[in-house]
């Protein structure tokens, strides 16, 4: 069908639309135009959605012009207009700077552009570009706009509250209470039509229905939730509670306010506040099916299957909204019919005064020095048998590595089905690598202490609505192993994460009797995958520091619980015509600290903007900072690495000898500064000192930072006896990088070297090829 309308001003909703094409439309605008149009445009597409568009290429044009492919007749007729229509002409000219520059004014990122320099041999066919972009995500706009403050954020204390687990929908479903007492307390609510207020005044009211003082993660949802809600003082919040408290809010400071807009406790409001629009939002296992008269709807539910309960379904569709965590857990709702326009992803988050990679760490008895931690019901469909068996085969006794586990719920909503004797049975085999289990009840200081005193998070699942535990864990300073094409994709990258390929697996059409929309899958993770993942870590654990500060920064950044209620309000506003999430913006105060600052140095230098990363480390070093001396001595050796390879050898030795002043030097540091004494004709010291490195490798690998694996110094060693004509010697380091790693290119092209100066031809072709062939560049 057709559509007749006006492209400069869309008939449609904000964040409403997945994708425009707009092919050939542009250019038949004013200039004045343009940027109200592209305004427009990015205003209806949905955070993430995509813009196309096709318009003319000025310079393709000006060249044909220039090339005397094109005529003046034919240049005038294509670039200013032969069209018969009256108005119906080309006034504005682009090329990629200026469509680029005006893309990024509407808040648009350029993820692709070229241009079609067609042969004009054909008749009169246009020379076309084509520009691809996506509206800002609120991650990327966060980034943009934020600031690092002058002064950091003190602490806060923390409260000692007791959390039984991170529950999701399997967790639940033993507690369902009806609680219908505290429902009936709400039947004489009545609602009526708006009125006018003020800005500093409530502009709606918000009943937020779902368990609060209790010990799972629904509840520490609607808490975190409520409370920024309530700081903003911008809506009337009356909680309901959806099943009896497990512990008194009063025994916690940060829950007075809770609990003085629990409907139980709350005071009457003023007249004028009670006739204001009502917006009743529920996050609670099972959902209920009964809608709340005169208020809009919403329904907050995460999912773990790639469709839903067909009794569920119908309850969905009356809401006016479905809010869920992940973009995996939205598609299940569509995949099972629900309209893709309702739901919509509000994601999950972290405290980051209290989620932080600073702090104490929980007592561990153990002396391995890799710590891979699994924390999580132990079950089928969290993976962990898969993890189990992998760590079993890929580890011995003998081996610098233990698994620590932290199961919960084994006393309650996974009793009979956690992986607890299987645990027992395996450390019983004295080859079998060491294992910590732990199922004591934590609270959320000490859970975020066992993060801390870990090094890498391992969640193999099959099937996860967002995996708070993960998040958690990039908070506090853990890299991730996680399941690829699952809910932890929206939060994870290559930078932070090894990524577990996996493929689908059919469920069937039922789950505990009660049936599917259809054909449900879950996620199986590769084991054989999972194995060389683990065993590739333990081999080079100088990575697992800086992943670890990239994902602190990102998770503490970007996916805090304030950024998530910004984004709910912000759904809110589509729906009532409020403005919560601007006021939101101003009264939900931004966290910052330096191990964020390092974080994002971190991934500035990794991503290769090395002048971003050295401005943002030397801020760092200067200033009055809370990093630890670990931190430090990291910060310095990667500036020292980055002044190495711009050949600032002055510089290098100012950092090495501040290292040795104030800092312990690491092998990190030795190699750094046995590369300087080469490149200053000292070989002999260099040798004497990665002779040491070569040492003291295996005891002091784990404490090294800047990503260097022991073939790449090798190759380096190599290298060096190769410039001093000692073949033999050189080859003898080759083979050992080869040994360790086949797929160093470097060290193929050296052996290559070695073998074409005894006139081994054959061998250097065979040794070249397989360099190319791992590395094209």
């Amino acid at each position: 069908s057709v559509v007749y309308g006006d492209v400069r001003k869309l008939e449609l909703p904000d964040n409403s639309a997945d994708l425009i094409l707009a092919s050939d439309i542009l250019e038949h605008f004013s200039h004045r135009e343009t940027q109200n149009i592209l305004n427009e445009w990015a205003r209806v597409l949905k955070p993430g959605g995509e813009l196309i568009i096709r318009c003319p290429s000025l310079r393709l044009q000006v060249n044909a012009y220039v090339n005397g492919v094109w005529n003046a007749d034919v240049a005038s007729y294509m670039i200013f207009g032969g069209q018969t229509n009256p108005g119906d002409y080309h006034c504005v000219a682009f090329d990629e700077q200026s469509i680029k520059d005006k893309l990024h004014k509407a808040g648009l990122i350029v993820t692709e552009f070229y241009e079609e320099d067609t042969p004009q041999d054909r008749g009169f066919i246009n020379l076309n570009m084509t520009v691809r972009a996506i509206k800002k995500k609120i991650e990327q706009e966060l980034f943009e706009s934020s600031s690092v403050p002058e002064i950091i954020a003190q602490e806060q204390n923390n409260e000692n509250v007791q959390r039984e687990d991170f529950f999701d929908i399997d967790d639940l479903m033993n507690l369902s209470n009806d609680f219908s007492s505290l429902e009936n307390q709400t039947q004489n609510i009545q609602f009526d039509d708006s009125k006018s207020i003020t800005p500093n005044e409530p502009q709606l009211n918000i009943v937020w229905e779902g368990s609060q003082f209790v010990y799972h993660s629904l509840a520490l949802i609607n808490r975190e939730h409520c409370l920024n809600i309530l700081e903003t003082e911008a809506a009337n919040l009356t909680i309901i509670p959806y099943e009896p408290d497990a512990f008194s809010p009063d025994l916690f400071p940060k829950y007075k306010k809770l609990k003085e807009n629990d409907i139980r406790y709350k005071q009457d409001v003023p007249e004028e506040i009670s006739r204001l629009p009502y917006v009743w939002i529920r996050h609670q296992w099972p959902p209920k099916a009964d809608p709340p008269k005169g208020a809009k709807w919403i329904i907050m539910q995460p999912w773990e299957y790639t469709v839903h309960l067909v009794e569920f379904v119908e309850i969905f569709k009356q809401a006016a909204e479905i809010w869920t965590p992940s973009n995996f857990s939205r598609q299940s709702f569509i995949n099972s019919g629900i309209d893709f326009d309702k739901v919509q992803v509000i994601p999950n988050g972290i405290d980051p005064k209290l989620f932080k990679p600073y702090g104490e760490k929980y007592p561990l008895n153990t002396n391995k020095r890799m710590k891979f931690l699994y924390l999580g019901g132990t079950i089928y469909r969290k993976g962990f048998d898969i993890l189990l068996s992998a760590y079993m085969q890929t580890f011995s006794a003998s081996d610098d590595v233990c698994l620590v586990v932290k199961d919960m719920g084994g006393d309650s909503f996974y009793r009979g089905q956690t992986a607890k004797d299987m645990i027992l049975r395996a450390k019983q085999n004295p080859n079998a690598p060491e294992i910590i289990y732990i199922d004591d009840s934590m609270s959320e200081e000490e859970i975020a202490s066992l993060y801390r005193a870990c090094d890498v998070f391992v969640s193999p699942y099959r099937g996860e609505g967002f995996s708070l535990p993960t998040l958690e864990a990039m908070a506090c300073g853990l890299p991730v192993v996680v399941t690829r094409g699952g809910a932890t994709d929206d939060f994870t990258d290559e930078k932070c994460a090894w990524y577990l390929s996996a493929e689908k697996i059919n469920i069937g059409k039922t789950l505990d009797g009660k049936l599917f929309t259809n054909e449900a899958y879950l996620l199986e993770p590769d084991r054989d995958h999972l194995c060389a993942t683990l065993k590739y870590i333990f081999a080079n654990p100088t990575e697992v520091y800086s992943a670890g500060l990239i994902a602190s920064a990102k998770a503490r950044k970007f996916w805090t619980w304030r950024n998530s209620t910004i984004r709910l309000l912000s759904r809110i506003d589509y729906l009532q015509g409020t403005n919560l999430a601007q006021v939101a913006e101003k009264k939900l105060p931004v966290f910052a600290d330096d191990y964020i600052i390092l974080g994002l140095a971190e991934n500035e230098f990794i991503s290769g903007n090395y002048e971003n990363a050295i401005g943002l480390f030397t801020s760092l070093i200067e200033e009055n900072s809370i990093l630890d001396e670990f931190s430090k001595l990291h910060i310095l050796n990667r500036m020292a690495q980055y002044y190495l390879s711009n050949n600032n050898f002055e510089e290098v030795e100012k950092i090495i000898n501040a290292i040795k002043l104030s800092l312990r030097p690491n092998l990190d540091t030795d190699y750094i500064y046995a590369k300087l004494l080469k490149v200053k004709g000292s070989n002999d010291e260099a040798f004497e000192l990665l002779t040491k490195i070569f040492d003291r490798w295996t005891e002091e690998k784990f404490n090294c930072t800047l990503g260097e694996k022991l073939d790449d110094i090798l190759t380096f060693c190599g290298e060096m006896s190769l410039e001093e004509d000692d073949l033999e010697g050189a080859h003898q380091y080759f083979s050992a990088a080869l040994k360790l790693n086949p797929e160093n290119s470097r060290a193929c092209i050296g052996a290559g070297k070695c073998f074409e100066r005894i006139g081994q031809y054959d061998s250097a072709k065979t040794m070249y090829e397989w360099a190319k062939k791992l590395d094209k560049n």
